[in-house]
């Protein structure tokens, strides 16, 4: 019908068409129809192409992380699968285990009553109890917490040092994830003038203290932004943030780049921490061209671009942190101040052309990279930006900053479209007091130096620390952002992440991502920068001569073996069997662990043994295309396996009795049993010559199969009926697996592995 049609309308389009060629009912709704299937095609095609798009320009790690997360299982080392991580040899093992044992009482020596203090609050304080969980990789948790269990409980601060309650004085690189810019002295001073300022007002909530139009215009000063907001914490000024660009532009998608951190609000944390799904936050790669592509593509629907500057310390990483520090390729870090300032510049100019806002995350960086923030370090411009941490002088804040147009809160249009951002403890008067301490040093001329100088003696810092290391030959490396500063590691090793132990046993403070993040302060001088070294140095030689970094002379293979081991660990912990399967291998596993014990102590029985299993596993195959030649390899090697057993080690009949096997008369009764089979064929056929023996071979290897299945099966309804079936599969099991663990036991290893 519809061909016959097209061919009517066809003929209609020529010149030579009757005059009477019309349009019926019939050709208007197949018309219609084909518009139709024409624009969903066209819009199919068009959301194919987007997504095209977008997934060359999307991060697919957190979402991958997100997956992966459901379906890893817990798995916790024990001490020796601990120790020998890496696969090193029992030399290496016996050295950390002494050296292990010898930090944790050194640590709980010198940390006693803040392990106590740290005990009393654990089950009652859940946010101990996270930190403690995500120090160090998962399956190292349970033996360092067992051994270790550590706490930082401090009482005191003077310069860049903390006093810990059990009185040791300990150099603080935590740098109070990110306060702690100009140095706790400091802080003090302007929050207690802070609230000398408004401590006649107290705190009064709703009604403004005059300061917070002072502290308005000191940071529109420094945002160069039109409007402020004031928050009690990054996250919370995040969420404001984001809130504000999708009401102010109508749209609701915001993108962010891969590995940056936005704070713990799940809408925008794509990868883990959050399980919330997320469609409306497109998470796509840092420095990437296809990135401002799909930004072009998709300008009507993106109401904001979220960027956190501090990622151009490592883009498309997330944070450095010790507990994900499985090997040492993990961490990578990038000089990549020039480009990334370069990558800015482009999105800045991508933003503006398509009319997207660009909104800066600085709770991390604003007032630490420079008075002005990072857009002062990489002289690029937001549309909005974020401060928090250090920007109140000390006490909890987040702020947010924007021009006019995307800081309304209502529509003058449509007033019953508002966006509800408020907060009870907005624009508190302690914190307005101690901001405009904060605020009026910032903006003084001189405090430009102080972080030129402060930026200037970290960096030298940095140099000299890393000739230092070079000169030790120690696999440890120092880089750094401003007074941002991580750890690196140069040699392939599992351990790495005990550096942060060792470096508290130094007298050294770290937060709880371990040597991930580090942070100096403007406090920190030429003598207290030299101490630091002497420490990180002095730490990381102690973690050498412990064998947790092996050199490739000491440990040939290692790279190759950890990655293997890690592999095999990984797909471990996705793919667990059920947890009666796990039971009844261990139980397999100790029998025969027990039975080598008990009766496989020669070295002559354990090459007989090597010998007969590698027969046996031929035979089992072999049996398959030829029954006659595998019987009688196999009975000939059982042969060699019970010689060993009989006049090599005649004591371990009783032993092997005992792991469900066959004493010593039941064994001889099964040896009988095979050699009478042939001497009954033989003497049935009354002729006792090799050519007789050859005519029956084959019958008596099958008599010899059907009398090894009935030993077998015996032996198994045996167990059932004095056990239970559990019991015979385990003995049953093991039986026709020993073999191949046979083989790996006994197997001659030349050289030995370090």
């Amino acid at each position: 019908m519809v061909n016959e049609t097209l061919a009517s309308w066809t003929a209609c389009l020529s010149p030579e068409a009757p005059a009477a060629c019309l349009f019926d009912s019939s050709d208007a709704w197949l018309l219609a129809a084909i518009l139709v299937a024409a624009l969903l095609i066209a819009s199919a095609g068009r959301r194919l192409f987007r997504a095209a798009m977008t997934l060359h320009a999307a991060a697919l790690l957190p979402p991958f992380s997100r997956w992966l997360s459901n379906w890893m299982k817990s798995s916790d080392y024990s001490e020796q699968e601990f120790l020998q991580a890496d696969g090193a040899g029992e030399r290496w093992v016996k050295k950390r285990q002494q050296a292990l044992e010898r930090l944790a009482v050194f640590l709980r020596r010198q940390n006693q009553r803040s392990i106590d203090w740290a005990t009393t609050v654990r089950e009652s304080f859940s946010d101990l109890r996270f930190t403690d969980a995500n120090r160090v990789p998962f399956p190292f948790v349970r033996v360092m917490r067992e051994k270790f269990d550590l706490c930082s409980v401090v009482t005191a601060s003077r310069g860049p040092r903390l006093q810990t309650l059990d009185g040791q004085s300990t150099l603080d690189v935590s740098g109070s994830y990110g306060v702690n810019v100009a140095g706790f002295d400091r802080y003090k001073c302007w929050i207690e003038k802070g609230w000398n300022l408004v401590k006649d007002l107290g705190p009064v909530l709703g009604p403004l203290h005059p300061i917070v139009a002072e502290n308005i215009r000191m940071l529109k000063t420094v945002s160069e932004l039109d409007e402020v907001s004031f928050h009690m914490s990054g996250t919370e000024a995040v969420m404001a943030a984001v809130r504000l660009v999708r009401f102010n532009t109508r749209r609701k998608l915001i993108v962010c780049f891969s590995g940056a951190y936005h704070g713990w609000w799940d809408g925008v944390q794509p990868g883990l921490g959050s399980e919330r799904p997320l469609d409306d936050c497109l998470t796509l790669k840092d420095l990437h061209p296809a990135a401002l592509a799909v930004i072009r593509r998709r300008k009507k629907e993106i109401a904001g671009v979220l960027v956190n500057p501090v990622q151009s310390f490592h883009p498309n990483s997330p944070p450095p942190n010790d507990a994900v520090l499985l090997t040492s390729d993990v961490r990578k870090t990038q000089d990549s101040t020039d480009q990334y300032g370069a990558w800015l510049k482009q999105l800045r100019s991508v933003c503006s052309a398509c009319d997207v806002p660009l909104i800066f995350d600085e709770v991390y960086t604003g007032f630490r990279l420079a008075p002005g923030g990072a857009q002062e370090y990489f002289g690029v411009r937001a549309d909005m930006v974020v401060y928090g941490k250090t920007v109140a002088g000390g006490m909890p804040i987040g702020v947010v900053c924007g021009k006019k147009p995307l800081m309304r809160r209502f529509d003058p249009e449509h007033p019953m479209r508002i966006a509800y951002v408020v907060g009870t403890f907005s624009a508190h008067p302690a914190v307005m007091g101690a901001m405009n301490e904060f605020l009026r040093w910032l903006v003084e001329p001189a405090t430009s130096k102080l972080y030129e100088e402060s930026n200037r003696r970290c960096s030298e810092w940095v140099r000299s620390t890393n000739r230092a290391l070079a000169a030790a030959a120690l696999p440890v490396r120092v880089v750094n952002l401003a007074t941002v500063w991580t750890v690196l590691f140069k040699e392939p090793s599992r351990y790495n992440w005990l550096l942060q132990y060792y470096l508290r046993a130094e007298g050294v403070i770290l937060s709880w991502v371990g040597t991930g993040r580090c942070l100096s302060s403007m406090d920190f001088k030429e003598e207290d920068y030299h101490e630091l070294q002497l420490k990180l140095v002095g730490a990381a030689r102690k973690m050498k001569e412990d064998a947790w970094w092996l050199t490739a002379a000491e440990y040939p293979g290692r790279e190759k073996t950890m990655r293997l081991r890690l592999v095999k660990e990984m797909l471990r912990s996705l793919v667990q069997p059920p947890r009666p399967l796990q039971t009844f291998y261990a139980e397999v596993m100790r029998r025969k662990h027990d039975d080598h014990h008990a009766s496989h102590s020669n070295s002559v029985n354990q090459f007989f043994h090597l010998l007969s299993s590698s027969v046996f596993i031929y035979c089992y195959v072999l049996a398959f295309a030829d029954l006659t030649v595998a019987m009688c390899l196999g009975l000939a090697a059982l042969f060699v396996r019970q010689f060993g057993h009989a006049i090599l080690e005649p004591p371990c009949h009783d032993k092997e009795a005992l792991l469900l096997g066959y004493n010593t008369r039941n064994k001889t009764l099964i040896v009988l049993g095979y050699i009478l089979i042939p001497i009954i064929q033989m003497a049935e056929g009354g002729t006792w010559t090799i050519e007789a023996l050859s005519a029956h071979i084959s019958t008596i290897a099958q008599q010899w199969f059907f009398w090894t299945m009935l030993v077998v099966l015996g032996r198994v309804m045996y167990l059932v009926w004095k056990y239970n079936v559990r019991i015979s599969m385990i003995w049953f099991i093991k039986l026709i697996t020993d073999p191949l663990t046979d083989i790996v036991a006994y197997f001659p290893r030349w050289p030995q592995r370090a």
